[in-house]
């Protein structure tokens, strides 16, 4: 019995040491060039030495320092598992063969040469670090030279991100050089969906209604907004006005982002916390307020959720190409048709229901309860989460000072009628 725990105990030693010896880094940054030639992709791959699961790169005795004279081989067996089987290229939809690698090195991590296609291929083509240099292995970088055939240059090449299983965090660059000389760069963090790397109009357009789509049902916020707008409305005669100019306004949120930049943490939990107080702020309005004629109010609101639209648009505006404004639209017609029909389906559900309830105005004011305890909770969260975050404001473009400018007059001389409206009634 004693050697059997024995045993056990040194087995857990072991397994211990080996895990801790193989852990997968916090944050690893990888850097992808992809080039198509006659008869062959190039690909030029720079990844962290550290982020080779399972292989270690020899030591000196006595340290760890590593034994340059003799990693290469190492490193090249890593590249092959760990860079060679994780390129998926697609040429025309179909599937590229696996990588040949043409050539490894090692490099210090706070190497320049990956800033540019033409430096990294010179670095991986040049001399090898001196033997004699003393570096760790998570002081270095694996930089891999691949190729794989293709068909023609001019096809349509797609690329899908399998990176994402080499570290907690895992940023990815990818440069992709097209046969007429332009440059894409993509940078995402995980493994978003497969992407072409040189969208033509019709493929971006399809891609970002789609995702237009997708995005609308990725928020319970939208949801609970445009819920609390049925149980406000139900329908009346003041829904046409009032979604007419909610819809314009998110429109005009989501344009006026196509000449901007990808946003702070800061602004994006600012943006949350308003979206969450509008879906309280509507679920308050179907308690108390019941029909609601206020074409303002719909410009404000969709103002606050257009931004939160643009806050899902802005990071995939690189999967459209050389088609950001078509792109762009596509994403808002997705947006609006989604929106619509849900509108559309909640009015029709919410009226069945005040038909089907003996108490019509509880089952209004328990649904619209229901709507704002949800949002409520939500706001308090984004802006717990918020109070972490340091607040950065990025210098407007002049583009987007004017559209701000044009919005602001707009709700003015919108409440500014209605008002007018209001007196003559009286």
């Amino acid at each position: 019995m004693k050697r059997l725990s024995l045993a056990l105990l040194a087995a857990l030693v072991s397994w211990t040491s080996i895990v801790s010896a193989h852990e997968v880094p916090d944050r690893v940054q990888i850097d992808v060039f992809l080039k198509p030639e006659q008869g062959r992709m190039l690909m030029l791959v720079r990844m962290p030495a550290n982020a080779l699961i399972d292989f270690l790169l020899p030591t000196l005795e006595g340290g760890n320092w590593l034994d340059l004279a003799h990693a290469d081989a190492v490193a090249a067996e890593g590249a092959s598992v760990w860079i060679a089987d994780m390129l998926s290229v697609y040429e025309n939809g179909a599937a590229l063969p696996k990588p040949h690698l043409l050539a490894v090195r090692l490099s210090r991590t706070n190497d320049p040469s990956f800033a540019t296609f033409q430096d990294a291929l010179n670095r991986v083509q040049g001399a090898p670090l001196p033997a004699d240099t003393l570096v760790l292995q998570e002081q270095v970088t694996v930089d891999a030279l691949l190729e794989a055939p293709i068909a023609s240059m001019h096809s349509r090449f797609s690329f899908q991100p399998r990176f994402a299983r080499l570290g907690v965090v895992v940023d990815t660059s990818v440069t992709f050089l097209t046969s007429s000389g332009d440059i894409r760069h993509f940078q995402y963090q995980d493994d978003p969906e497969t992407f072409v790397l040189d969208p033509g109009l019709g493929h971006s357009v399809a891609r970002f209604v789609r995702a237009g789509i997708a995005h609308y049902f990725s928020e319970t916020d939208y949801l609970l907004i445009t819920l609390c707008v049925a149980l406000v409305f139900r329908p009346s005669r003041g829904l046409l006005p009032f979604a007419l100019a909610l819809i314009a306004a998110e429109s005009l949120a989501l344009l006026v982002s196509l000449e901007m930049g990808y946003p702070q943490p800061g602004i994006r939990g600012v943006v949350g916390v308003l979206i969450a107080a509008t879906a309280v702020y509507m679920g308050i309005e179907a308690i108390i307020a019941g029909d609601n004629k206020r074409v303002g109010l719909g410009i404000v609101a969709g103002l606050i959720v257009g931004c939160g639209f643009a806050l899902g648009l802005q990071p995939m505006l690189q999967f459209g190409g050389a088609h950001s404004l078509a792109s762009g639209l596509g994403f808002t017609l997705g947006i609006v048709i989604t929106e619509l029909v849900t509108l559309v389906l909640l009015l029709v559900a919410v009226q069945v229901v005040l038909k089907l309830s003996r108490v019509p105005r509880g089952s209004i004011i328990v649904a619209s309860a229901v709507a704002v305890h949800i949002s409520w909770r939500t706001m308090l969260e984004r802006a717990d989460a918020l109070a972490l975050v340091p607040l950065g404001v990025s210098v407007a473009t002049p583009v987007l000072a004017a559209a701000i400018g044009a919005a602001m007059l707009s709700i003015l001389a919108t409440l500014a009628w209605v008002r007018r409206g209001q007196q003559h009634e009286g």
